[in-house]
Formats: structure tokens, sequence, C-alpha cells
């Protein structure tokens, strides 16, 4: 049987599978991102998880990965990664795949890996056109445009969480409409708040109003996004990703709302779906393309 390697490397986790040539997920397990010197010591980490890996399965043909940063698809190499993971720029990852263990490799970044996972047999299955958000630490895009992603000139395309610049209170988009962003107001607005996301929206759901009216008020700022998203790129459907799409219609009616609020009178409006492979999906995206050659 012909089977593959999958990593999802992340900030804080790099989650990692074994998928079969019949798309069955195998294998799913995760350890702690390494911190500091992360070049050298997460593509160390990745070396090791694969080689672990290939002692214990056979019939690997090759190894996929996705990974927070912008990511130049065909060298392989992390071209930028901002705060998420510092001192990441510069690792390349498919060339290590291929020089220590002589596997085909693809790396691609995270959001764009998650797109794919959906469109291979996610919410976004059936669609050529759409666009991926995900909602996490910070916000990441991927867009999907008649059966291709969008890279971009700099292989940036999509990624809207540093657009929407609000010069009265100085923050992006991501600042206001991120997981982080809400957890940040919570504490500060919710009296003798604590607790996690979880715990917020566990509340929010059981009828306590001052938790809703703050999810309501979160919503509305991700709205403003997807309205942008919709107005520029005219997807066909847009899929809401990260932990928050476990809320389902509790959450994906208010951001439906608020979007119709942002959009002009009179036009067709975008379907908006939550993501359904959860924290698999950019794993079944880093291997997407060996199942498409």
């Amino acid at each position: 049987m012909q089977r593959y390697i999958a990593l999802d490397i992340g900030g804080t986790e790099i989650k990692y599978a074994i998928i079969d040539n019949n798309a069955t997920l195998i294998v799913h397990d995760r350890m702690e991102t390494p911190q500091g010197d992360a070049r050298l010591r997460i593509t160390g980490q990745a070396a090791g998880i694969i080689g672990h890996l290939l002692q214990h399965y056979k019939g690997v043909q090759g190894v996929g990965i996705s990974t927070a940063g912008v990511v130049n698809p065909e060298s392989g190499e992390i071209v930028f990664a901002g705060g998420t993971i510092p001192d990441y720029k510069g690792a390349n990852l498919k060339a290590m795949v291929e020089e220590q263990f002589g596997l085909a490799a693809h790396v691609a970044n995270d959001v764009n890996a998650a797109a794919c996972g959906e469109k291979w047999m996610g919410a976004a299955k059936g669609y050529d056109s759409f666009f991926c958000i995900t909602l996490g630490t910070g916000i990441g895009g991927a867009m999907y445009c008649k059966g291709s992603l969008v890279i971009g000139e700099h292989y940036r395309a999509g990624e809207l969480g540093h657009s929407l610049y609000d010069k009265l209170t100085g923050t992006t988009y991501e600042q206001r409409a991120s997981m982080s962003a809400l957890m940040r107001r919570a504490k500060i607005e919710l009296r003798g708040f604590s607790g996690c996301g979880h715990e917020l929206f566990q509340e929010a759901r059981g009828g306590n109003a001052a938790y809703d009216a703050l999810i309501e008020s979160w919503a509305e700022e991700i709205a403003k996004g997807l309205a942008q998203v919709a107005l520029i790129a005219d997807p066909a459907m847009i899929v809401i990703g990260g932990g928050v799409s476990e809320q389902g219609d509790y959450l994906l009616s208010k951001i439906r709302r608020h979007t119709h609020d942002y959009m002009p009178e009179g036009l067709p409006e975008t379907p908006l779906r939550m993501a359904e492979l959860g924290n698999r999906a950019a794993l079944f995206g880093a291997v997407y393309p060996y199942f498409i050659l």
C-alpha cells in the first residue's frame, strides 16, 4: 500500500500523520514546536518525525508539509514568518526531505493547505472558486479560483490579517477579529473571566447575555473582513476555519447577519460555511498534490 507523510507546523504544535492512497488517515499525533532558533530546530524536529515514521511504516511515497509563514511552493523555502515563529525565515523543508530521505516533498503555507483539504474532502468539496479564512492566534486567508490556488507574486495572496488597518485604534483586521483579540476583550470586558475560548462560548450558548453580546460584537468584526473578501474576490463561497468552526450555526448565524449589513443592497450574497475537517484540514491539504498529479 502506498502511503504519505503529512506534517502541519505551527507556532505551538507540530501535527503529523500517515495518510494512505485511499486518503485514510491511519496515524495522527502531535508534539510541541521547539522554541528558539526555529530555522534549525524546527527543521531538525521535522526530520526526526519523518525518520521515526519511516522506521515504522513502509511504502511511503512522499512527504507533504503545511507550515506557518509565507512559503515559496516551488523551492520550499520560508520567505517570511514575522512574529508567528521568530527566526524561521530561510528554513527549507523541501530540501531537507529530498536530501536526507530521498523522497518527493511538497511544502505549502498552512492556510493554503487547509483550503486544499477542505476542497478535497470538506466544506468546499465540489467548488472551483472559494475563499478560506482561518481564525486563531492570527488570521490567515487563501483563495481558490477556477480549480487552482491563487499564490500571488510574493506568495501571500489571500492573506488578509494585516488588512483593514484602522488609524483611530492603530489595529489591523486580525488584531480585532482573531481568537486572540476575542480573548483579550473577554479578560477586559467580562468581570471575573479567566477561562479559555471553549468556556467563553459555552457560557454564551448557555444563555449568559454578557458573554453572548461580546461574541456578537466580535462576529461583526469578522463580518467586516468577509464582506470585503466577497466584494473584491467574488468567490462562490467562503469557508471559515480554525477552532471556531466547532461553534457551527451559533457563530455562523451571527457572522452571516453582520456580513449582510456590510454589503450594498441588491448584490448577491456570498454563502458562508464552517470548515468540516477541523485540525486535520492542513494535514490532508499537505498531501493533496500527490492525489491530483
